[in-house]
């Protein structure tokens, strides 16, 4: 009895150090499966990247430089053109048509006109008649005037009034100028003197290129400074881009940029000409306020065929590069507190390590202090690892 009682219990004890046994072997750390990389030295190159277009690099815009009725434009974008070419014509405005009554009144002020025109001839003609007859008694007067028939004052008499015709007869000269002038007016109000072709005005090329853009085609009447037509060279191509302000302080006149996305297999290298020194506010698609950068840059390699004017283009400039630096996948770092850090692997265990950063392309970071070349650090950790966690590659 005492027998089998001794061996329930051991049976029980066994049971129980099985499950003991069990849970320990179940609740013990395991190795978390992790991606792991090395710490490299290479070749990295920094750069900022952007949005721009093609531009003309001299645009002109042919305007007008009178109001009027501009002829139908017949050139097209991408006609030739020469310096001094006549590329529009405007003619001036047309009189306003007049309706019954004022076209009436118009005529009665050709008559009224007319009639001072007639008025005024023979005032003129009075005048003349005035003059003579003055000369002719200062001649009389100064004659007896020496045989002492009448006094000398009666000479110095006729010679002033023989003046004042004179001056009258001028005056009335004047006044026979400005009455068929008043004429001219009245009969202009009439009858439109204008005739088609008379007095037209040529707008000419002021350079020799081609047609870019033809802003207004169809005829019509336009006002001083309308622009019509845009004229350039397209052998001659800059690339325009925005950047905003934060990217745009690291780019340097005279770096490097390669573009792409522009339509063709290859990239084409270009150098910034460039930096403008002030900004500007745009609004960006989510209605945002940013600070914006212009930047001129120049092709480097030859302009291939089928490029042309306010193409859309992409851009990578580049603010830094080293040919033998420490880099790590950038995707392997994380924030703790104010500082960077890294899990590398040393004994089958993750080690939280604080390292310092230096520039970095996006993908990957140049490591300034902190690791050594062929450290093996996890490429992408996730929130189960923690400092001392044990890991497998």
């Amino acid at each position: 009895m005492r027998r089998k009682k001794l061996l329930r219990r051991i049976t029980w004890l066994g049971v129980v150090a099985v499950v003991i046994a069990a849970i320990v072997w179940a609740l013990r750390p395991r190795p978390i499966a992790v991606e792991t990389v090395a710490v490299t030295r290479g070749p990295l190159t920094a750069a900022v990247t952007g949005e721009g277009r093609t531009r003309v690099r001299d645009l002109f815009v042919v305007s007008t430089s009178v109001d009027g009725q501009l002829q139908r434009i017949s050139l097209q974008p991408g006609d030739p053109v020469s310096a001094g070419a006549v590329i529009a014509q405007i003619q001036p405005i047309a009189p306003r048509p007049l309706d019954a009554r004022s076209r009436a009144e118009a005529r009665a002020q050709v008559e009224v006109a007319r009639a001072a025109v007639e008025r005024a001839i023979a005032t003129d003609q009075e005048a003349a008649v005035a003059v003579e007859h003055a000369d002719s008694e200062l001649a009389r007067s100064q004659k007896l005037a020496q045989t002492g028939a009448v006094p000398r004052a009666e000479a110095e008499h006729a010679g002033h009034e023989s003046g004042s015709r004179r001056h009258a007869k001028t005056a009335a000269h004047a006044a026979v100028r400005e009455a068929r002038a008043e004429l001219i007016r009245a009969q202009a109000a009439v009858v439109p003197t204008t005739a088609p072709g008379d007095a037209a005005v040529s707008i000419t090329a002021p350079v020799s290129g081609r047609v870019l853009r033809v802003l207004r085609e169809s005829a019509g009447p336009v006002a001083a400074g309308t622009p019509l037509i845009e004229i350039g060279d397209v052998t001659g191509l800059e690339i325009r881009a925005d950047l905003l302000s934060s990217d745009a302080a690291s780019v340097r006149d005279g770096a490097a940029a390669i573009v792409t996305s522009w339509g063709g297999p290859k990239p084409l290298a270009a150098r910034v000409r460039r930096v403008e020194p002030a900004a500007f506010t745009k609004i960006s698609a989510l209605g945002l306020e940013e600070q914006r950068v212009h930047i001129a840059l120049d092709f480097v390699d030859p302009l291939p065929p089928g490029l042309g004017h306010d193409y859309r283009v992409d851009l990578a400039i580049v603010t830094w590069s080293g040919t033998s630096v420490l880099r790590v996948p950038s995707r392997s770092l994380f924030r703790v507190g104010d500082r960077w850090a890294v899990f590398a692997i040393r004994d089958g265990r993750a080690h939280q390590v604080f390292v310092d950063l230096g520039e970095t392309d996006g993908t990957l970071t140049v490591i300034e202090r902190g690791l050594v070349e062929g450290d093996r650090i996890i490429a992408q950790p996730s929130d189960t690892v923690i400092d001392g966690t044990l890991v497998r590659a």
